[in-house]
């Protein structure tokens, strides 16, 4: 990535960290454990601009993504993570005129998991729903709940394949990956034509609450773009798009933008953020959960609870030589009997972690605690649970 700042172009970058290896593809998952201690690295290089606050990796490449059947990220697993999408669906479907029917539209939508969300909450209100995504395994033009999904990107040229001009346009933990976070703001704005009035919806982590959080476990290779609230409004102005809001959602980890396309609009000055060098953090982080993690084998089993990127980072940083973590638990089932990226580990259901004879689970993010705590209940998982906060 450019070493000037991808979004306001500032020339004065500050290195957070040095370098770090780290699996390219956090959700990708692996057939065996020598496939998966097997996964190719890239370098966290990670630089924050103290004009505007945004934070990319400088070392990011983007043609070392590719994205394949065993890229598996679904969340909705979870009934806490389904209970924040409808609240978002609810969000996006409000945002359209009263008076009007609902045009949605989603940009990189995945397996169209949100796209049934707001599905459901507009209701008799739909007129149409349609996504783009060159991930999309489905066949062309088809999708969930009679939607209309494209395995291409959207842009000025795809945009014809649209069958109604869209009011609302959501596009939900993509801009994250991209390396031009403008371009893509922009590119989505040219193609909703240059009359468009409609609201875009924008949900991506927060490096602030990252860094707040001293959670060095959120820091992935193909992540290689992270906001602040000030600079993702910064950006949205810079791309076209006017009265930009943002809010935090689900227990702050997420920001949480609205905005309205426009003619044109001038962006003010972005708020100046600096963000402290992570060295120490880093290597505080890293002595603090092997330390954990040893006093805890003394009792017995340890696993941690969450195979998604969390998991798949903590665990390197963790246990680097996979000498003390056993298994990883995840409810997602495309996930279960694979293995994790560099670390090899299994991941199981959780009732299959009882017959381990597990006494200790580290659950990769608190937000889960609870329903963790409620499911490790319901299969007999007799352990302590103990949260990366």
């Amino acid at each position: 990535m450019s070493a000037n700042c991808p979004v306001c172009g500032g020339t004065t970058a500050s290195r957070l960290d040095e370098p770090l290896a780290m699996p390219i593809l956090m959700n990708r998952i692996y057939a065996t454990p020598a496939e998966g201690k097997a996964a190719a690295l890239g370098p966290l290089e990670f630089v924050a601009c103290p004009r505007c606050g945004f934070t990319w990796n400088l070392a990011f490449d983007p043609s070392l993504i590719v994205y394949d059947e065993e890229y598996e990220n679904d969340q909705t697993y979870s009934p806490s993570f389904r209970n924040h999408m409808r609240d978002r669906a609810r969000d996006v479907v409000a945002s359209a005129s009263a008076d009007t029917p609902v045009v949605y539209l989603e940009v990189g939508c995945g397996q169209g998991r949100f796209i049934e969300e707001v599905i459901a909450a507009a209701g008799e209100r739909l007129q149409s729903a349609e996504g783009f995504d060159p991930a999309w395994r489905g066949s062309e033009a088809t999708g969930p709940a009679g939607s209309r999904i494209h395995r291409v990107y959207f842009n000025k040229d795809t945009a014809s394949r649209l069958e109604n001009k869209p009011n609302v346009v959501a596009t939900r933990h993509t801009i994250e990956h991209v390396p031009d976070p403008v371009g893509f703001l922009s590119a989505i704005r040219d193609a909703l034509g240059q009359d468009s009035t409609a609201r875009l919806w924008v949900e991506t982590p927060c490096v602030e609450w990252i860094l707040q959080n001293r959670a060095m476990q959120d820091f992935f290779y193909e992540h290689c773009s992270l906001f602040t609230a000030s600079s993702l409004a910064f950006a949205l102005e810079k791309a076209g798009f006017a009265s930009p809001r943002v809010r935090h959602v689900f227990g702050g980890q997420y920001l949480w933008a609205e905005a309205v396309a426009t003619g044109g609009v001038q962006p003010g000055e972005p708020v100046a953020s600096i963000h402290e060098p992570l060295h120490k953090v880093r290597v505080d982080f890293i002595e603090r959960w092997r330390a954990e993690i040893a006093a805890a084998s003394e009792e017995g089993t340890v696993a941690l609870w969450g195979a998604g990127a969390k998991g798949v980072s903590f665990a390197i940083l963790a246990d680097p030589e996979g000498q003390v973590i056993d298994h990883v638990i995840d409810v997602n089932p495309a996930k279960q009997g694979k293995y994790l990226p560099r670390s090899g580990l299994l991941v199981v259901p959780p009732a299959e972690s009882v017959s381990r004879k597990t006494k200790t689970v580290f659950v990769m993010n608190p937000n889960y605690f609870d329903e963790i705590a409620a499911t490790a209940r319901e299969v007999g998982l007799n352990a302590r649970l103990v949260p990366i906060d």
